[in-house]
């Protein structure tokens, strides 16, 4: 005979009118959400941009949130003045287009809201590293002229060659003036120096310290004390974990802050860390702005370099979760080390010893006794004990043959005065020794015979 179990009915019944009630709520819900969604945030006005964050705007409010977004962050940062003069450094992308549209639009401003400050742009010609042709480098110069012509500001061009033959930067000039054309250019040494490295990382990490060291030289030429950077969120979220993964983890204060002041005379600013790349794609389509860089094939010069992957593996997370870009950015300003913080507060005599050549940020070694357990050391000591003695490790430090080496251009030297991870830069380059840029070279001249002026004078100090 069969039973029937009337609780196990009741339940299923119950169930159904739940489930049932469920619907009907979320479908409410859904229309509540879609209603509220097709109303400006800010206003109450229809919508026209949508934002990612599920927030929707009217393009007068959202125009007006990334004005306040811009300068709120350069007002609470309370480091420019009236009388400074801001170089610009203009790479032709999206994120660089925006920023001098934000700088160029207060025309209409009241005399009060206006920018006090005075402004120059400099684009720096690094298309033959990036493997572009000379007709693809032509075209876009005239682009860049095309540019300048609409903007209210002076914009100076210069090619990325100079960093190797002109720590002065006496090639640079506006576009307005007839310029050497590109073929012109020698750029044979550029190019040695380039495929002398080993991967792409290498060549991604030398060409991006070398546009910073040309953009500082350019700075000090134009007599600019700020030079304004146009890195976005997505952007710095992607140079934390490069930098990390190319042994610059204990420069992430300086390289990913508001400010880099690793110099006593032109600081780097990042007025746009704020904005994401949602922010920055709406802005140039309520302006209808179209980047000289516009296309893919222009901002991927080296694909297989550890920042690449990097920017892929951020890009695709950040598109399944939305938090990604501002948790790895807002964790990186926790980040600092004890250098720093004694550097602040003790002055070194010998901080012209302790700086990388290239980077400029304080090398490895110049680090308090507390802080010596680095991967740094780590290496050293790895290296000491399979070579088994200190006599050893000695021999193979440098390769002169010679007794009592001297040498400022021998490998040892090199290292000597190159931070960790600038040294895997020229790891396993071919011909380290005399395929470096004219500039390192002279900067290790110089601290070699400061050095010795040191040693000399210590003889006579009591």
């Amino acid at each position: 005979m069969c039973t029937v179990n009337v609780s196990e009915l009741c339940d299923t019944f119950e169930t159904e009118e739940i489930t049932e009630n469920i619907i009907t709520s979320s479908t409410i819900d859904a229309i509540n959400v879609s209603n509220t969604e097709s109303v400006c945030t800010k206003c109450g006005s229809q919508v026209e941009v949508s934002l990612r964050n599920k927030n929707g705007y009217c393009k007068t409010c959202f125009l007006s949130m990334s004005r306040h977004k811009f300068r709120a962050t350069l007002g609470k940062s309370k480091l420019l003045r009236p009388n400074d003069s801001v170089l610009i450094g203009h790479s032709g992308k999206a994120n660089s287009t925006v920023l001098l549209h934000l700088i160029t639009a207060d025309v209409n401003e009241p005399v009060s809201k206006k920018l006090k400050f005075q402004c120059k742009v400099l684009y720096i010609d690094d298309g033959m590293v990036k493997g572009l042709t000379i007709e693809e480098r032509e075209c876009i110069k005239s682009v860049l002229m095309k540019e300048a012509e609409s903007l209210p500001l002076t914009v100076y061009t210069i090619p990325l060659l100079n960093c190797t033959i002109d720590s002065d930067c006496k090639q640079i000039h506006p576009t307005n003036i007839k310029q050497m054309s590109t073929n012109e250019y020698n750029d044979t040494t550029l190019r040695k120096v380039f495929e002398n490295l080993e991967n792409d990382t290498a060549k991604d990490e030398l060409l991006k310290q070398l546009r910073r060291k040309l953009l500082i030289s350019a700075a000090r030429k134009l007599n600019c004390n700020k030079i304004f950077l146009a890195d976005t969120s997505l952007d710095l979220a992607i140079k934390i974990l490069g930098d990390v993964s190319t042994g610059r983890g204990s420069q992430l204060s300086l390289n990913v802050a508001f400010s880099d002041r690793r110099h006593e005379d032109i600081m780097l600013l990042r007025p746009l860390r704020e904005f994401t790349g949602d922010d920055i794609a709406r802005y140039l389509d309520c302006y209808k702005l179209c980047p000289i860089f516009s296309s893919q094939k222009y901002n991927v010069p080296f694909s297989a370099s550890i920042r690449n992957v990097a920017k892929n593996f951020v890009s695709k997370l950040d598109s399944e979760f939305y938090s990604t870009v501002s948790t790895i950015y807002r964790t990186s300003e926790k980040l600092a080390t004890k250098c720093e913080k004694s550097n602040s507060t003790n002055i070194n005599p010998n901080t012209l010893l302790n700086v990388c050549i290239l980077c400029e940020a304080p090398l490895d070694l110049c680090y308090p006794p507390e802080e010596k357990l680095s991967v740094v050391q780590a290496k050293w000591f790895s290296k000491f004990t399979s070579l088994g003695s200190m006599d050893a490790l000695k021999k193979e430090k440098c390769q002169c043959h010679g007794s009592g080496c001297n040498s400022f251009e021998c490998e040892s030297s090199v290292k000597k005065y190159l931070c960790y991870s600038c040294n895997l830069i020229f790891l396993n380059s071919k011909k380290k020794d005399t395929i470096l840029p004219n500039f390192m070279f002279s900067k290790i001249q110089e601290k070699f015979e400061l050095a010795k002026l040191q040693k000399e004078l210590a003889d006579f100090l009591l």
